[in-house]
Protein backbone atom coordinates (compact mmCIF):
# COMPACT_ATOMS: atom_id res chain seq x y z
CA UNK A 1 0.00 0.00 0.00
CA UNK A 2 2.22 2.84 -1.20
CA UNK A 3 1.96 5.97 -3.30
CA UNK A 4 3.95 4.50 -6.19
CA UNK A 5 1.68 1.47 -6.69
CA UNK A 6 -1.40 3.67 -6.23
CA UNK A 7 -0.31 6.05 -9.00
CA UNK A 8 0.63 3.14 -11.23
CA UNK A 9 -2.79 1.55 -10.79
CA UNK A 10 -4.69 4.84 -11.12
CA UNK A 11 -3.05 5.38 -14.52
CA UNK A 12 -3.65 1.76 -15.56
CA UNK A 13 -7.35 1.95 -14.69
CA UNK A 14 -7.77 4.77 -17.19
CA UNK A 15 -5.58 3.09 -19.81
CA UNK A 16 -7.41 -0.26 -19.68
CA UNK A 17 -10.92 1.18 -19.31
CA UNK A 18 -13.49 -0.03 -21.84
CA UNK A 19 -14.05 2.28 -24.77
CA UNK A 20 -13.84 2.72 -28.50
CA UNK A 21 -13.87 5.66 -30.88
CA UNK A 22 -17.55 5.10 -31.63
CA UNK A 23 -18.67 4.79 -27.99
CA UNK A 24 -21.87 6.73 -27.33
CA UNK A 25 -20.93 10.04 -25.61
CA UNK A 26 -22.95 9.57 -22.41
CA UNK A 27 -21.60 6.06 -21.93
CA UNK A 28 -18.07 7.26 -22.66
CA UNK A 29 -18.44 10.04 -20.06
CA UNK A 30 -19.78 7.62 -17.44
CA UNK A 31 -16.91 5.18 -18.03
CA UNK A 32 -14.35 7.97 -17.79
CA UNK A 33 -15.88 9.29 -14.57
CA UNK A 34 -15.61 5.85 -12.98
CA UNK A 35 -12.10 5.09 -14.23
CA UNK A 36 -10.70 8.51 -13.34
CA UNK A 37 -12.05 8.70 -9.75
CA UNK A 38 -10.61 5.68 -7.95
CA UNK A 39 -11.11 4.96 -4.29
CA UNK A 40 -8.35 3.75 -1.99
CA UNK A 41 -7.50 0.90 -4.43
CA UNK A 42 -7.02 -1.51 -1.54
CA UNK A 43 -8.02 -4.59 -3.53
CA UNK A 44 -6.06 -3.97 -6.76
CA UNK A 45 -2.94 -3.16 -4.75
CA UNK A 46 -3.31 -6.56 -3.07
CA UNK A 47 -3.70 -8.21 -6.46
CA UNK A 48 -0.73 -6.41 -7.97
CA UNK A 49 1.55 -7.32 -5.06
CA UNK A 50 0.44 -10.95 -5.01
CA UNK A 51 0.55 -11.51 -8.76
CA UNK A 52 4.06 -10.06 -9.09
CA UNK A 53 5.29 -11.93 -6.03
CA UNK A 54 4.03 -15.21 -7.51
CA UNK A 55 5.76 -14.67 -10.83
CA UNK A 56 3.34 -12.86 -13.10
CA UNK A 57 5.19 -10.29 -15.20
CA UNK A 58 4.43 -6.61 -14.64
CA UNK A 59 2.00 -5.94 -17.51
CA UNK A 60 -0.01 -9.10 -16.82
CA UNK A 61 -0.10 -8.41 -13.07
CA UNK A 62 -1.38 -4.92 -13.81
CA UNK A 63 -4.19 -6.29 -15.99
CA UNK A 64 -5.23 -8.72 -13.26
CA UNK A 65 -5.29 -5.91 -10.69
CA UNK A 66 -7.37 -3.67 -12.97
CA UNK A 67 -9.81 -6.52 -13.57
CA UNK A 68 -10.52 -6.92 -9.86
CA UNK A 69 -11.01 -3.18 -9.43
CA UNK A 70 -13.37 -3.10 -12.42
CA UNK A 71 -15.51 -5.82 -10.83
CA UNK A 72 -15.54 -3.75 -7.63
CA UNK A 73 -16.39 -0.55 -9.53
CA UNK A 74 -19.28 -2.21 -11.34
CA UNK A 75 -20.67 -3.49 -8.04
CA UNK A 76 -20.66 0.04 -6.60
CA UNK A 77 -22.45 1.48 -9.63
CA UNK A 78 -25.20 -1.12 -9.32
CA UNK A 79 -25.35 -0.78 -5.54
CA UNK A 80 -25.98 2.98 -5.83
CA UNK A 81 -28.93 2.69 -8.24
CA UNK A 82 -32.43 3.80 -7.14
CA UNK A 83 -33.61 0.18 -7.17
CA UNK A 84 -30.80 -0.71 -4.74
CA UNK A 85 -29.57 1.96 -2.27
CA UNK A 86 -30.66 5.07 -4.20
CA UNK A 87 -27.45 6.85 -3.22
CA UNK A 88 -26.55 10.38 -4.29
CA UNK A 89 -22.82 10.57 -3.58
CA UNK A 90 -19.89 8.25 -4.26
CA UNK A 91 -16.21 9.17 -3.81
CA UNK A 92 -17.24 12.78 -3.18
CA UNK A 93 -18.96 13.04 -6.55
CA UNK A 94 -22.57 12.59 -7.67
CA UNK A 95 -23.22 8.93 -8.43
CA UNK A 96 -23.03 7.92 -12.08
CA UNK A 97 -26.78 7.35 -12.36
CA UNK A 98 -27.37 10.88 -11.03
CA UNK A 99 -25.03 12.30 -13.67
CA UNK A 100 -25.86 10.15 -16.68
CA UNK A 101 -29.11 8.31 -15.92
CA UNK A 102 -29.92 4.81 -14.66
CA UNK A 103 -29.69 3.10 -18.05
CA UNK A 104 -26.25 4.52 -18.83
CA UNK A 105 -25.03 3.59 -15.34
CA UNK A 106 -26.12 -0.02 -15.85
CA UNK A 107 -24.45 -0.15 -19.26
CA UNK A 108 -21.26 1.30 -17.81
CA UNK A 109 -21.26 -1.38 -15.09
CA UNK A 110 -21.72 -4.08 -17.74
CA UNK A 111 -18.88 -2.58 -19.80
CA UNK A 112 -16.52 -2.81 -16.80
CA UNK A 113 -17.58 -6.38 -16.01
CA UNK A 114 -17.01 -7.40 -19.63
CA UNK A 115 -13.60 -5.73 -19.72
CA UNK A 116 -12.65 -7.30 -16.39
CA UNK A 117 -13.23 -10.84 -17.67
CA UNK A 118 -11.24 -10.03 -20.79
CA UNK A 119 -8.33 -8.71 -18.71
CA UNK A 120 -8.29 -11.81 -16.50
CA UNK A 121 -8.14 -13.98 -19.60
CA UNK A 122 -5.27 -11.94 -21.05
CA UNK A 123 -3.34 -11.89 -17.77
CA UNK A 124 -3.51 -15.66 -17.25
CA UNK A 125 -3.32 -16.78 -20.89
CA UNK A 126 0.23 -18.12 -20.54
CA UNK A 127 -0.40 -19.94 -17.24
CA UNK A 128 -0.96 -23.72 -16.98
CA UNK A 129 -4.50 -24.96 -17.47
CA UNK A 130 -4.74 -25.99 -13.79
CA UNK A 131 -4.14 -22.37 -12.72
CA UNK A 132 -6.68 -21.02 -15.20
CA UNK A 133 -9.31 -23.52 -14.05
CA UNK A 134 -8.71 -22.61 -10.41
CA UNK A 135 -8.90 -18.90 -11.25
CA UNK A 136 -12.18 -19.43 -13.11
CA UNK A 137 -13.64 -21.22 -10.09
CA UNK A 138 -12.47 -18.35 -7.87
CA UNK A 139 -14.25 -15.82 -10.09
CA UNK A 140 -17.46 -17.85 -10.10
CA UNK A 141 -17.49 -18.28 -6.31
CA UNK A 142 -16.59 -14.68 -5.49
CA UNK A 143 -18.84 -12.92 -7.98
CA UNK A 144 -21.79 -15.30 -8.42
CA UNK A 145 -24.77 -16.37 -6.33
CA UNK A 146 -22.45 -17.84 -3.67
CA UNK A 147 -20.67 -14.50 -3.34
CA UNK A 148 -21.29 -10.92 -4.41
CA UNK A 149 -24.55 -11.38 -6.35
CA UNK A 150 -26.06 -13.62 -3.70
CA UNK A 151 -24.91 -11.29 -0.94
CA UNK A 152 -26.55 -8.31 -2.63
CA UNK A 153 -29.80 -10.27 -2.91
CA UNK A 154 -29.71 -10.97 0.86
CA UNK A 155 -28.88 -7.31 1.46
CA UNK A 156 -32.03 -6.25 -0.40
CA UNK A 157 -34.15 -8.85 1.43
CA UNK A 158 -32.69 -8.14 4.87
CA UNK A 159 -35.94 -6.66 6.22
CA UNK A 160 -37.56 -10.08 5.68
CA UNK A 161 -34.94 -11.90 7.79
CA UNK A 162 -34.44 -12.08 11.56
CA UNK A 163 -32.12 -9.02 11.29
CA UNK A 164 -29.72 -10.65 13.73
CA UNK A 165 -26.01 -9.92 14.01
CA UNK A 166 -25.40 -13.41 12.61
CA UNK A 167 -27.39 -12.59 9.46
CA UNK A 168 -25.59 -9.26 9.13
CA UNK A 169 -22.28 -11.15 9.25
CA UNK A 170 -23.49 -13.62 6.64
CA UNK A 171 -24.40 -10.82 4.24
CA UNK A 172 -21.06 -9.07 4.85
CA UNK A 173 -19.16 -12.30 4.15
CA UNK A 174 -20.95 -12.68 0.84
CA UNK A 175 -20.56 -9.07 -0.28
CA UNK A 176 -17.44 -7.42 1.10
CA UNK A 177 -15.74 -10.72 1.92
CA UNK A 178 -16.25 -11.97 -1.64
CA UNK A 179 -14.29 -9.08 -3.12
CA UNK A 180 -11.45 -9.64 -0.64
CA UNK A 181 -11.52 -13.32 -1.65
CA UNK A 182 -11.08 -12.25 -5.23
CA UNK A 183 -8.25 -9.85 -4.40
CA UNK A 184 -6.33 -12.41 -2.35
CA UNK A 185 -7.20 -15.79 -3.83
CA UNK A 186 -7.10 -14.92 -7.54
CA UNK A 187 -3.37 -14.07 -7.54
CA UNK A 188 -2.74 -16.82 -4.97
CA UNK A 189 -3.83 -19.44 -7.51
CA UNK A 190 -0.52 -18.74 -9.27
CA UNK A 191 1.34 -20.16 -6.25
CA UNK A 192 -0.70 -23.40 -6.09
CA UNK A 193 -1.31 -23.14 -2.30
CA UNK A 194 -1.42 -26.22 -0.09
CA UNK A 195 -4.71 -27.07 1.61
CA UNK A 196 -3.47 -25.61 4.87
CA UNK A 197 -2.37 -22.41 3.13
CA UNK A 198 -5.69 -22.21 1.31
CA UNK A 199 -7.59 -22.46 4.62
CA UNK A 200 -5.50 -19.65 6.14
CA UNK A 201 -5.95 -17.52 3.04
CA UNK A 202 -9.73 -18.03 3.15
CA UNK A 203 -9.76 -17.11 6.85
CA UNK A 204 -7.82 -13.96 6.09
CA UNK A 205 -10.33 -12.99 3.39
CA UNK A 206 -13.16 -13.44 5.89
CA UNK A 207 -11.53 -11.38 8.64
CA UNK A 208 -10.50 -8.52 6.36
CA UNK A 209 -13.85 -8.50 4.58
CA UNK A 210 -15.81 -8.49 7.84
CA UNK A 211 -13.54 -5.82 9.31
CA UNK A 212 -13.91 -3.50 6.36
CA UNK A 213 -17.68 -3.98 6.36
CA UNK A 214 -17.94 -3.10 10.05
CA UNK A 215 -15.82 0.00 9.44
CA UNK A 216 -18.21 0.93 6.62
CA UNK A 217 -21.21 0.27 8.88
CA UNK A 218 -19.78 2.59 11.51
CA UNK A 219 -19.25 5.30 8.89
CA UNK A 220 -22.86 4.94 7.75
CA UNK A 221 -24.08 5.41 11.33
CA UNK A 222 -21.72 8.09 12.62
CA UNK A 223 -20.18 10.02 9.72
CA UNK A 224 -21.66 12.79 7.62
CA UNK A 225 -21.84 12.11 3.88
CA UNK A 226 -19.11 14.64 3.10
CA UNK A 227 -16.79 12.95 5.60
CA UNK A 228 -17.40 9.45 4.23
CA UNK A 229 -17.30 10.58 0.60
CA UNK A 230 -20.59 8.81 -0.10
CA UNK A 231 -24.21 8.94 0.99
CA UNK A 232 -24.56 7.82 4.62
CA UNK A 233 -27.55 6.94 6.81
CA UNK A 234 -29.06 4.71 4.13
CA UNK A 235 -28.87 1.46 6.08
CA UNK A 236 -31.36 2.58 8.73
CA UNK A 237 -33.63 4.28 6.21
CA UNK A 238 -33.77 1.26 3.89
CA UNK A 239 -33.65 -1.46 6.56
CA UNK A 240 -30.32 -2.85 5.33
CA UNK A 241 -27.81 -4.95 7.31
CA UNK A 242 -25.53 -2.92 9.56
CA UNK A 243 -23.66 -4.38 12.51
CA UNK A 244 -23.52 -1.05 14.33
CA UNK A 245 -27.33 -1.13 14.45
CA UNK A 246 -27.56 -4.87 15.18
CA UNK A 247 -25.05 -4.86 18.04
CA UNK A 248 -24.71 -1.21 18.97
CA UNK A 249 -21.72 1.01 18.23
CA UNK A 250 -19.53 -0.06 21.21
CA UNK A 251 -19.96 -3.78 20.46
CA UNK A 252 -19.34 -3.18 16.74
CA UNK A 253 -16.08 -1.40 17.56
CA UNK A 254 -15.09 -4.28 19.85
CA UNK A 255 -15.73 -6.78 17.06
CA UNK A 256 -13.67 -4.67 14.66
CA UNK A 257 -10.71 -4.85 17.04
CA UNK A 258 -11.20 -8.60 17.46
CA UNK A 259 -11.24 -9.14 13.68
CA UNK A 260 -7.99 -7.19 13.41
CA UNK A 261 -6.41 -9.55 15.95
CA UNK A 262 -7.80 -12.63 14.16
CA UNK A 263 -6.38 -11.45 10.83
CA UNK A 264 -2.98 -11.04 12.49
CA UNK A 265 -3.19 -14.65 13.72
CA UNK A 266 -4.09 -15.94 10.25
CA UNK A 267 -1.17 -14.01 8.77
CA UNK A 268 1.17 -15.46 11.38
CA UNK A 269 0.14 -18.99 10.37
CA UNK A 270 0.82 -18.22 6.72
CA UNK A 271 4.24 -16.72 7.36
CA UNK A 272 5.35 -19.18 10.06
CA UNK A 273 8.80 -20.66 9.58
CA UNK A 274 10.39 -17.56 8.12
CA UNK A 275 9.48 -18.34 4.52
CA UNK A 276 8.78 -15.53 2.07
CA UNK A 277 5.98 -17.22 0.14
CA UNK A 278 3.25 -14.99 1.63
CA UNK A 279 5.27 -12.18 3.15
CA UNK A 280 3.68 -9.57 0.85
CA UNK A 281 0.39 -10.15 2.67
CA UNK A 282 1.99 -9.23 5.98
CA UNK A 283 2.79 -5.75 4.66
CA UNK A 284 -0.75 -5.40 3.32
CA UNK A 285 -2.17 -6.69 6.60
CA UNK A 286 -0.32 -4.05 8.60
CA UNK A 287 -1.67 -1.30 6.36
CA UNK A 288 -5.23 -2.67 6.46
CA UNK A 289 -5.16 -3.07 10.24
CA UNK A 290 -4.01 0.53 10.52
CA UNK A 291 -6.93 1.67 8.36
CA UNK A 292 -9.40 -0.26 10.51
CA UNK A 293 -7.83 1.02 13.74
CA UNK A 294 -7.97 4.61 12.44
CA UNK A 295 -11.68 4.24 11.65
CA UNK A 296 -12.29 2.70 15.07
CA UNK A 297 -10.49 5.53 16.87
CA UNK A 298 -12.20 8.22 14.79
CA UNK A 299 -15.65 6.78 15.47
CA UNK A 300 -14.84 6.44 19.18
CA UNK A 301 -14.01 10.14 19.27
CA UNK A 302 -17.15 11.03 17.31
CA UNK A 303 -19.32 9.07 19.72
Amino acid sequence: MNAKSFQRLAAALIRHAPGASATEPHLRAAIHQLAATPGKLVRPQLVLAGAMHHGLRGAAAERLACAVEYFHTASLVLDDLPCMDDAALRRNRPCVHRQHGDATAILAALAFINRAYSLVGDALAAEPRSVRVKASACLDRSLGVAGLVGGQAWDLAFAETDRSARTVGMVAAAKTGALFELAILLPATLARPTRAEWRSLRALCLYWGQGFQIADDLRDVLAASYEAGKTTGRDRLLGRPNLAYALGVPAARARLRRLSAQSATALARLTAGGGRRWHYLAAAGAALSEVMATVDEAQSAAA
